[in-house]
């Protein structure tokens, strides 16, 4: 039970951290701490005395258990407490468990407390160091500032806070480490998620700057070393190798996605290869590994070595930017290490849960942050599953089953946190992994001798790198193959019961495995009798095409997205919404395999911010989309990604049809580029009246009164049995357009709380005043629409 003690304590402390927002109100903070102390002090008094204790020889029958010394001398013997076996050990978890609880409470308050909260709203200048490189965004830029001194008015003041900076200019030249020096205003976010968020990351308060400046490098000598360093890497990377090729190296030896190819990104993401791109424990085994056998070659003493090894952890973890998955590996390495050098090796259970243990004291907040948690878990996975699945793999060459076990124990143990956070898992992600392990190592390896031996002369540097350039090329083979590959995902909607279900299927196979346990034989019948039928039938009934023509319109919040599947088996998707993998998620999570048909209806972002990755996830036979020349980063990254997936485009216009198997499309709009209009983006929408027989449902996306005054003006046929409001219902649309539309069902897509004022009531009149029942997405979820014996059927997935 030994090796259970410290990954329970960090269990425990890690739940009552997480309990905290939940139950923190309940008790003061002091009361968590006493009662989290108190239950400790017991627990450790009922445990049995440390003389009476037996060791391993004993316990193993070996040897006579000793007689106490004081035992010996006095003649008296202690008598033992008299507690259950399992007490001590509870009460232990339990006081950690509180205590966490009382060290989440203490970190919120803190950051409540912090002089950048209680200033907000003040204009400020402040100086800090920036803790993450500037990120640009679609407006602006955003980083994290570690903020050493603050101004405001006539006074300052010194101070050890954070602030999330939010720039509205280009993002500044600095990278992280750096010091800079912003004015701008000090505020406290009204949206509760990004509030709650930067709470629970001790950040506090946000900074929107209107001027920065760089004041120098890091005032630490180390960070400034690791600063030149992963600049000479860098340059020398960028001399060596292919732009593609140089910023898969920096993803995978730095965790720097800044050159990263955007398909690339795509595709790694799309197959369950992304870790390979962030900084993550292996990186800090396989940089770590060669130093100490350089260390045994060289002879080196075990301080030596011990020194040598710490450093060499410790550079590395400022170089990456001590990211929280590096973090965690370089603690468990100095665990190690310092293990080694006193001659008592620890397992790598026990230093687990000990780096976790110490960090999450040292920040509380690294608990909620998704990277530590899914490098904690994968790393527990393997440490408890990957020897015994590869010793049930046995049948493979040992190479292959230790690689293999290794891969399905991570997986297993990340699978539900990606649940919770993410809501989906590639199955793909299991063969992925185990056909890029031999690659990984190589490329890396390979990729860093090249830039280091480029540091010194390019001649010397390009004959690595062209071997370093084969298991690259093999990596982005391996992630473009397999990424729209048909196998299905496993997908969910979150939420804690996901979570808590997921661990304990891992805890049970995990116990089932390191057991030896074999499966019933009743189990078996069971289950290839019975359930195996039941779940390859309801697949088969899930993935074949509808029984009559089927529109989703899917939830996004503000913004379009709608699937149009027919009994012919033809899949249409019409715009993506707003969220970059929202809609890729729910069509995987639907079944579907490809899209024959992609209609981007306009250039705005709450309309085409998802098609990258869906173009990354499925084969697309064509995609339509006006072709107006309305730049925008979101229309920019649309574009790159046809081009980088290769996929047919036409730009259609009023009058041209695109049959879809036994879908018919006809383009009612725009007749050319609209010039002049309030909202020339909005009028160039492409309108689609799709029709399987006489079924017709209307998308005029985001059409204003341009627009449908023209298609008035023109004649052309807009009834239809069910629309989707145009503009999500704002005060941008004709009564007439409606009348002429006539629609029985009407489907509003929107999102709530909405800054835009949609829908507008008026509006909403008015579609009622056509006899036409309306459907909202924002109270209803996904709007099913499915059209059957001539009657329009509405079902809500919410």
């Amino acid at each position: 039970m030994s090796a259970w003690r410290t990954p329970v304590a960090a269990a425990a402390f890690a739940l009552g951290l997480f309990l905290w927002p939940a139950v923190g109100n309940l008790a003061p903070v002091a009361g968590w701490l006493v009662c989290g102390l108190s239950a400790v002090v017991a627990g450790l008094w009922l445990a049995p005395p440390i003389a009476s204790r037996r060791g391993p020889l004993e316990e193993a029958g070996l040897a006579e258990p000793e007689e106490p010394a004081i035992d010996a001398l006095s003649g008296a013997t202690l008598a033992p407490r008299r507690a259950p076996a399992w007490m001590p050990p509870m009460c232990v978890a339990l006081g950690l468990l509180l205590a966490g609880v009382a060290w989440g409470g203490f970190h919120q308050h803190r950051t409540e407390g912090a002089l950048v909260r209680r200033l907000a709203p003040t204009q400020v200048t402040v100086e800090g160091t920036l803790r993450v490189d500037p990120e640009s965004q679609e407006r602006g830029w955003s980083a994290v500032l570690d903020v050493s001194l603050v101004r405001w008015g006539d006074r300052a003041a010194r101070i050890d806070e954070s602030v999330w900076v939010a720039g509205y200019d280009e993002a500044p030249v600095a990278v992280r480490g750096d010091r800079l020096r912003l004015t701008g205003m000090l505020r406290w976010p009204d949206d509760p998620g990004f509030a709650g968020s930067l709470l629970r990351r001790g950040i506090g308060a946000e900074l929107l700057a209107d001027r920065t400046e760089r004041i120098g490098p890091s005032s630490s000598p180390l960070v400034r070393a690791a600063q030149s360093f992963r600049a000479f890497v860098g340059r020398s990377i960028g001399r060596l190798f292919p732009a593609r090729e140089a910023g898969l190296l920096m993803g995978l030896a730095l965790g720097d996605d800044s050159r990263l190819d955007e398909e690339l990104a795509r595709d790694f993401h799309a197959t369950g290869l992304g870790h390979l791109l962030v900084v993550s424990g292996e990186n800090v085994a396989m940089v770590l590994a060669p130093v100490i056998a350089l260390g045994l070659v060289l002879r080196l003493g075990r301080v030596a070595r011990f020194a040598t090894g710490l450093g060499t952890v410790v550079f590395f973890v400022v170089l990456t930017g001590a990211e929280p998955s590096v973090m965690r590996a370089g603690v468990m390495a100095g665990i190690a290490l310092i293990g080694a050098l006193l001659g008592r090796p620890r397992s790598a259970g026990v230093a687990l849960a000990g780096a976790v243990l110490i960090l999450l004291v040292i920040d509380p907040a690294l608990v909620w942050a998704i990277g530590f948690q899914l490098s904690v878990a994968a790393t527990a996975g393997m440490v408890a599953l990957a020897s015994p699945l590869a010793e049930r793999l046995a049948f493979l060459p040992r190479a292959l089953a230790l690689a293999t076990g290794a891969t399905l124990a991570a997986q297993l143990g990340v699978t539900p946190v990606l649940l919770y956070h993410f809501h989906e898992v590639p199955l793909v992600t299991l063969p992925a992994n185990v056909l890029a392990f031999p690659a990984v190592s190589p490329a890396l390896l390979l990729g860093l001798i090249a830039a280091s031996l480029g540091v010194v002369s390019p001649a010397l540097g390009r004959p690595v790198a062209m071997l370093a350039i084969l298991p690259m090329r093999y990596l982005e083979m391996l992630a473009d193959r397999l990424s729209t590959a048909p196998v299905p995902w496993v997908t969910s909607k979150g939420g804690l019961v996901v979570l808590g279900v997921g661990f304990a299927i891992v805890m049970l196979v995990a116990w089932w495995f390191r057991g030896k346990r074999r499966i019933p034989r009743a189990a078996l019948v069971v289950a290839f009798g019975l359930l195996l039928p039941g779940f390859v039938w309801s697949s088969a009934l899930g993935a074949g095409p509808p029984a009559a023509l089927t529109v989703r319109f899917i939830d996004v919040g503000q913004g379009d997205a709608a699937l149009i599947t027919s009994p012919g088996g033809a899949e249409v998707l019409i715009d993506a919404g707003p969220d970059e993998q929202l809609v890729a998620t729910a069509l995987s999570a639907l079944g579907v395999k490809r899209l024959d048909v992609a209609v981007a209806t306009h250039p705005h972002a709450d309309h085409i911010a998802g098609f990258p990755a869906v173009f990354g996830r499925f084969p697309i036979g064509l995609v339509l989309d006006p072709g107006c020349d309305e730049p925008s980063p979101s229309y920019e990254a649309f574009l790159r990604a046809v081009e980088q997936e290769r996929l047919p485009v036409r730009h259609p216009r009023a009058g041209e049809t695109v049959i879809v198997g036994d879908l018919r499309l006809d383009v009612l709009a725009p007749i050319a580029c609209a010039h002049g209009t309030a909202s020339d983006p909005n009028n160039d929408s492409l309108v689609i009246r799709v029709s399987l027989g006489d079924n017709v449902v209307l998308f005029p996306a985001d059409a204003e009164v341009p627009s449908q005054q023209m298609m008035l003006d023109e004649g052309v046929p807009l009834e239809a049995d069910v629309l989707k409001v145009p503009h999500h219902g704002g005060d941008t649309s004709l009564p007439e357009f409606f009348d002429a539309v006539d629609p029985e069902v009407a489907v509003v897509s929107v999102g709530q709380p909405n800054d835009y004022g949609h829908p507008v009531p008026e509006v909403l009149d008015e579609i009622r005043a056509t006899g036409a029942a309306l459907y909202r997405t924002d109270e209803l979820g996904d709007v099913v629409v499915t059209f059957r014996d001539e009657v329009v059927l509405i079902a809500s997935a919410g």
